[in-house]
């Protein structure tokens, strides 16, 4: 015989398959300039995960992708940078303008950064970049940390990207990962040549509900 929670799941097929999966609405999407990311549909009020190996720029490439497609906008945007990623030389001084740079020395005191401005929720997006702290300091973060994170960013309505060098935010509503192939022979190109060659796979996208879709979908 069914348990409860299975026939909550057979519930809600039986509703997916009568009514369809509800999308995104417009106003649930932050909308970043950014071909790549909006493609993807970033969530406004939830944690976006972007899974990036950190041997490569690819994570920066969209970074200051970022940046300077909010800069043209004029919105604020704060980056809390938990181990020296960002590298402000490749941007223009528009384009740090309107951006609050934290900077932190450990995973822990990233998020209490990030707490105090998802908290805030004067900032529409927020950066986090964990792409070059050790694994090991980032699994000793407590999973409740990520959900009142999530909570916060609800709470808001703020964007909250998260940049890791793998899978770690488990109640995040988007998940992508991040491939590029940037051989030797090609780092002459320009940067915006190089975000051409930037390819993101949709991992995983839970809607508000709770429901969890799995796409492989691949923007490019």
């Amino acid at each position: 015989m069914p348990t409860s929670s299975e026939k909550v799941i057979q519930l809600r097929q039986l509703l997916v398959e009568k009514f369809g999966r509800c999308e995104p609405s417009a106003d649930e999407i932050f909308a970043t300039g950014v071909l790549l990311l909006d493609e993807a549909g970033i969530p406004r009020g939830g944690i976006t995960e972007i899974v990036v190996s950190a041997r490569h720029g690819a994570g920066m490439l969209l970074v200051c992708g970022l940046l300077h497609s909010l800069a043209k906008r004029n919105e604020r945007v704060a980056v809390v940078d938990g181990k020296d990623s960002l590298h402000p030389c490749g941007l223009s001084q528009r384009d740090l303008q309107r951006v609050l740079w934290t900077r932190c020395s450990s995973a822990r005191e990233t998020m209490q950064a990030v707490d105090l401005l998802a908290r805030d929720g004067n900032f529409p997006v927020v950066v986090v970049l964990l792409g070059l702290n050790p694994p090991w300091e980032l699994r000793r973060l407590p999973g409740t940390t990520w959900h009142r994170l999530h909570m916060l960013a609800e709470k808001s309505a703020t964007a909250l990207i998260v940049f890791t060098s793998f899978p770690l935010v488990g109640c995040a509503r988007l998940r992508l990962s991040a491939q590029a192939d940037f051989p030797l022979g090609k780092l002459h190109i320009l940067r915006s040549g190089l975000a051409a060659r930037l390819t993101l796979q949709v991992e995983r996208r839970r809607e508000r509900n709770g429901d969890e879709a799995i796409r492989r979908a691949v923007c490019a």
